[in-house]
Parts: structure tokens; C-alpha cells; sequence
């Protein structure tokens, strides 16, 4: 998955419906119509599908409005975009929006061309957080809808901002006409294919290769035709502009590819045309592409990547916590405060920060002004911060049940219905010209759901003034391994509780022949009783009533059984007192044995049996989006001096089959 920021244009021609009350135009944002993007994946630029139904808006429905994507101060900011709807242009799905512009001379200068139809042009910034790439000559169904290769199928992607923009990327883009928001869509040409023609006919023929110097526009035959002077003027003014174009164009694409600013100075003098230059860029990327694959990720980085980056690995390793390769520069912010790490941030982000001389004024600032808490890194970089030390504490913390239960994605929070299919029917003997009769399964189904569990971390105004790093990474680190106590607190449940089945009957039942019914057997782990339970088990019937012969792979005691069943297991003479040492164990190395105290929370004599996962279901375990691991984001709040962090953990199990489990009570 990609996390660079992409932008795209549209171009939709017709007069402005600029409102004057409300200093405000419709805007058609993006449509699902094919763009041309930088792919990063792929280091390439592809043809690229917006799916409109994927987009994920924040939360308040609103997203800057920038001047040509410049996200880097407040200043950029010309208004605002909001009430976003769906619409349809042309045949393509398309979100559109109402653009507001903010009463600042930038954003009155902005919407004053917009209202005179100077300037129409729109483009969003958005992340790709789900794609599909549909080779070229192949063709797929996403969504119910066929593609046809090579094209990018986004079917997740956030906004994140919408630009005005002087050129636009295709032929839907700007305001909407006043007549056309009256229609309710698009009103194209009645004779928009005659035009559609006449625009092909009238394209100019492929440059000569042999041609690198372009013809500048014939002024003077102009003139000669008997051109104005005010119309010459125009002419080449446009001449100028296209030059002025072409070279900031060149000079992007040389960028994007890392590629020293020399090769583009060479391009531009030479007189290649944009289509031209991108040939011969990727013609050089092409000769160095080993060495391009092993960086490009490092290449394609900003400036505000990179220092993210390095503050979160300096302030990680001042925390104590070992960071593999940390990021260039991260020395740099190894030695500094919290105070002076939120005035950095402040500063990037384009707020004045020279009235801030103290820890004080700067986390009264930092937590008092949501400019600075939505605009700043620095909620981005504490929440990343925190989100690293959740994660390892988790990853760090014990789970007993992982080796025996079956783990799967949950696309949403329903019912999740796993079906057990029984065992195949025996083969039959064919004779000749005989007849093959179709085999018929069984299923049983049971069913569970994901919750969500979560809390609230603080990175409070204390915290910043006494630099007090440690104290707030060891919140989220607690929660972590409390993360995983809840996962364990739930799956070990499902034994203790002997939950009701699809079939009515407990989990362990003497009908699914899982529990020890012989009272001589029934105690502590011993090898006796063991070999009724493995008996037990191998003798399991399917659905159909054919022996599935269950192998037992775990043992389950609780604590105090614990040294008696490393013993058993582990011994190489069967460890009876009765029994001569060369006696040979037939248990050693059988079984995985697995100490659980929450097992001796239920009881200190119980001990189970458990098949393989692969062999038979156990237990399913489901996260949502398959994200096996807590997550931290950021969350807005302004009536404490604090900043929130929510911790979520989608996390959900269930009991598949009771033929995968047996219990011993051991009273």
C-alpha cells in the first residue's frame, strides 16, 4: 500500500456559478474518468480509476481549500471545501463539492478570478488506501464493474485537500455553469461526437524525430494577415505562457524521477516537448532501474516525510527503545525536549513562533489553538510515537493461544458465519459402464462477531512542560499488553464458559464425546489418562459418520499442572515411580504442552486437549481488515489541555467445531 500524496485535475468547461452572498462555487472535485499519475509502486506513470463509492472524507466533511497544493503553511490555505455529494458527469461517477473562500487577500484574489472565469481549474490531493492493477490484455470484475487493463482500480482513497489550479488534467474540470446546475448533471454538445471527430482530424501529426528544436508561433505571418497589434501582443504573450509551461512541466518530471536538475536544463534547451522529455526520462530510468528500485522509496520522500521520520526515531531512542535503522538525522532529536520538538513543528508549519521563549508558552500554544494542533506535525508525530510503543508492548506481551486457533480477516462488525464441511464420502468401487454418484456434504455453522475495544491516551500539558517523554510512552505500552490480555481473556473464555453450539448442546458434551466420562480417569495429567483422551478424540465420527481419526497436538493446563506436564512431555523414560529408567516414554515430544492461568482461574484440576488447526477447526480469532495489532489515532480535543489519542483494537473469536477439543475435569 502507498502513503504518497497524489494529485489530480479536471477540466469542465462552462461559466462560473460563483454566489456572492456566500462567496462561494459549486465544484465538480474528481470523477471516476481515467487520469494519468506517478505510480510508486510500480515507479511509472499509470492510467489510474478513482471508484467515487471508496472515497473517506474526515470526519467534520471538510478539507482545505490550497493554492496548487502548496500544504506547507497556513498561508497556502485559500478557503475551504465541504457538503461533498455524489453526481454523475458524462457516464462517470463524480464527487462534488462547495468551495468557500476565506476573507483573506489571497482567498478574495482567488475567488475574484474565479467569479470573472480567470481562473476554473480544480485538483484534489488524496492517499491511496486500497488498489487493484489490472495488467494490460487482461480484464477484471471490481465492484461489479469490468476493467480493462492496464489500469490502477483505487478502491480506497482518502481526501485530504482540493486546490485550485491554473491547468486542469483532462476535460471535466472547473466551476459549474449556472445552466448546467440547473439540468441537474452535465449538459453536453448535441454534436459532441461530430466534434469529438473534428478534433481528431485536427490533431497535429507525431513531431519528426529527427526534429529537437520546436517552430516558434509565426507572429509575423500573423501580422501580415492583417493582425492588430493588440492581437500579436496576445499571441505571443500565449507563446510565453506555453514556454513558461512546458519548462515547469519538464522541470516536475525530472524531479519526480530523482534525477539531477542538470538533465532538465538539458531538456528544456534542447526544445523538447513534455512528450518528449518523458520519453527520455524513462528511457533513463530504465538503464539505472536497479539502482532506482534499491532507493526510490528514500527519492520519493519530502521534506516533511523525512523529518517526521527522524524526530519519531530520535524521540523513540531517548525513550530507551531500540529502533533497527533509524532515519537519517535522527540524531538531531535524540537530545531534544518535547517543548522544542513542538516548536519545530509549529515553525514547519508556518505559525510564528518567535513570542514562544518558554516550555509554558509553547504547550499553551501547541494544546490552546487548534490551528496548531490541526495543522502541526506534532499531534502526527506523538500519535506515531505512541503507536510504535503500543505495538511492540503488544507484540512483546504472551499469547498461549495463538499455536491452536485459526486467524482470519473480518471485512465489518456482522456476524461472522464459519461452515465446517464434513468429512468426504468414501470412494466406490466403479465397475465398468458403471454410474459415479455425486458426493454429498454436511455442513454445521456457527457464528461470531468482532467488537472493538479501545481507550484514550493523553499527552497532557504537564507532560510537555516537565518533558516527561517517559511517562507518556508508558501509557500506550500498558496498553498494549492489556490489548493482548483482553484477546486471551476471550479465547481461553470459550473453553471455561463451555458455550451452547449451532446444535444446541455445550462445547463439551458427552454426546460430541469430548469429555472424560470414566471416573477412574478422571485427575491430573497422567499417561494413562492421556491415552483415553487421545483415544477419545482419534475415534471422533464426522458428520457423514466417518472416523476422522483427530490427532491431539496441545496440551492445556492450568499453572499448577504445569511442572507435571513438562515432565511427562519432556522426559525420555516414562517418568512412573514403578518404572525402571530405560522404560521408553511414548509421550516425549507428542505434545505441545501450554501453561495458561486463566485456566486455573476456572479451575486448578481441568486440563484439554487440542487438534491441530490445520487438521480440524478449533477456535477462529478475526480481525477487522486482518490489522493484527492495536492502532493509534489522533483525536481532536479542545476542552482539556490535552491531546487525545484513541487506541481501537478490532478483535473477535468463536467456536468453529467441538470434534477439535477434549476435557479432563482431573477432580
Amino acid at each position: 500500500m502507498i502513503n504518497k500524496l497524489t494529485t489530480r485535475s479536471l477540466n469542465l468547461r462552462g461559466a462560473s456559478t460563483f454566489d456572492e452572498k456566500t462567496n462561494s462555487v459549486r465544484v465538480i472535485a474528481v470523477t471516476e474518468k481515467p487520469v494519468e499519475v506517478f505510480d510508486w509502486d510500480r515507479f511509472d506513470f499509470v492510467q489510474e480509476i478513482l471508484r467515487m463509492d471508496g472515497v473517506v472524507l474526515p470526519k467534520n466533511g471538510q478539507v482545505p481549500l490550497l493554492d496548487s497544493h502548496q500544504r506547507y503553511s497556513v498561508k497556502d490555505v485559500l478557503g475551504s471545501a465541504r457538503d461533498f455529494s455524489q453526481t454523475e458527469i458524462d457516464g462517470d461517477a463524480a464527487l462534488e463539492c462547495v468551495v468557500t473562500f476565506a476573507d483573506t487577500p489571497d482567498g478574495q484574489e482567488t475567488a475574484r478570478k474565479v467569479r470573472d472565469g480567470h481562473l476554473t481549474d480544480f485538483s484534489v490531493g488524496y492517499r491511496t488506501l486500497e488498489k487493484y492493477w489490472v495488467p494490460a490484455g487482461e480484464k477484471q470484475i471490481i465492484a461489479n464493474k469490468v476493467y480493462e487493463g492496464p489500469v490502477s482500480v483505487v478502491t480506497r482513497w482518502r481526501l485530504n485537500e482540493l486546490s485550485a489550479t491554473p491547468i486542469g488534467a483532462d476535460e471535466y474540470s472547473k466551476a459549474r455553469s449556472e445552466f448546467e446546475k440547473q439540468k441537474g448533471g452535465i449538459k453536453m454538445p448535441e454534436n459532441k461526437e461530430k466534434q469529438k471527430q473534428q478534433n481528431r482530424q485536427e490533431e497535429p501529426k507525431a513531431p519528426d524525430k529527427k526534429q529537437t528544436e520546436p517552430k516558434a508561433p509565426d507572429t509575423g505571418s500573423r501580422q501580415s494577415q492583417d493582425l492588430s497589434p493588440e492581437e500579436a501582443k496576445r499571441i505571443a504573450k500565449e507563446a510565453v505562457e506555453a514556454e513558461r509551461q512546458r519548462i515547469a512541466e519538464i522541470s516536475e518530471m525530472v524531479r519526480v524521477a530523482g534525477l539531477e536538475q542538470d538533465k532538465a536544463n538539458e531538456f528544456i534547451k534542447q526544445g523538447l516537448s513534455v512528450d518528449q522529455a518523458r520519453a527520455k526520462i524513462f528511457d533513463l530510468l530504465v538503464e539505472k532501474q536497479r539502482a532506482f528500485g534499491a532507493g526510490r522509496l528514500v527519492a520519493g520522500m519530502d521534506e516533511r516525510d523525512k523529518f517526521r521520520e527522524a524526530a519519531r526515531d530520535g524521540l523513540l531512542m531517548r525513550a530507551g527503545i531500540k529502533v533497527e535503522n533509524p532515519a537519517p538525522g535522527y540524531e538531531t532529536f535524540r537530545g531534544r525536549s518535547l517543548a522544542e520538538i513542538a516548536k519545530e513543528c509549529l515553525e514547519r508549519a508556518g505559525i510564528d513562533t518567535r513570542r514562544l521563549s518558554s516550555a509554558r508558552q509553547i504547550a499553551d500554544f501547541v494544546l490552546g489553538k487548534r490551528e496548531a494542533v490541526s495543522t502541526s506535525d506534532f499531534p502526527y508525530l506523538m500519535s506515531n510515537l505512541a503507536g510504535k510503543r503500543l505495538q511492540k508492548a503488544y507484540q512483546e506481551a504472551p499469547a498461549t493461544w495463538r499455536p491452536w486457533v485459526n486467524v482470519v480477516p473480518a471485512s465489518d462488525f456482522k456476524d461472522i458465519y464459519g461452515i465446517s464441511l464434513s468429512e468426504a464420502p468414501d470412494l466406490e468401487l466403479i465397475k465398468e459402464d458403471g454410474e459415479y454418484k455425486v458426493a454429498n456434504f454436511k455442513e454445521n455453522q456457527e457464528s461470531y462477531h468482532i467488537g472493538t475495544y479501545g481507550k484514550i491516551v493523553y499527552l497532557t500539558r504537564q507532560m510537555i512542560i516537565n518533558d516527561d517523554l517517559r511517562a507518556f510512552m508508558r501509557i500506550p505500552q500498558l496498553f498494549g499488553a492489556a490489548a493482548r490480555r483482553r484477546e486471551a481473556d476471550i479465547v481461553y473464555s470459550l473453553l471455561t464458559s463451555n458455550p451452547k453450539m449451532g446444535d444446541g448442546k455445550s462445547l463439551f458434551h458427552a454426546d460430541h464425546a469430548n469429555v472424560e466420562t470414566d471416573s477412574t480417569m478422571i485427575a491430573h495429567v497422567n499417561s494413562d489418562n492421556l491415552s483415553s483422551a487421545r483415544a477419545k478424540m482419534r475415534k471422533q465420527k464426522g458428520p457423514n459418520g466417518a472416523t476422522l481419526d483427530i490427532q491431539p497436538r496441545f496440551l492445556l493446563v492450568p499453572v499448577e499442572q504445569e511442572t507435571e506436564a513438562e515432565i511427562l512431555l519432556r522426559s525420555i523414560a516414562l517418568p512412573q515411580a514403578d518404572m525402571s529408567s530405560g522404560v521408553y516414554n511414548p509421550w516425549a515430544n507428542r505434545l505441545t504442552p501450554i501453561a495458561e492461568p486463566r485456566l486455573s482461574e476456572q479451575s486448578i484440576h481441568t486440563w484439554y486437549l487440542v487438534a491441530d488447526p490445520n487438521q480440524i477447526d478449533t477456535i477462529e480469532v478475526a480481525y477487522l481488515d486482518g490489522n493484527e495489532q492495536p492502532y493509534v489515532d489522533e483525536h481532536e480535543l479542545f476542552e482539556r489541555d490535552a491531546i487525545g489519542f484513541k487506541i481501537r483494537h478490532d478483535f473477535g473469536a468463536g467456536v468453529m467445531d467441538y470434534r477439535g477439543f477434549f476435557r479432563n475435569l482431573g477432580q
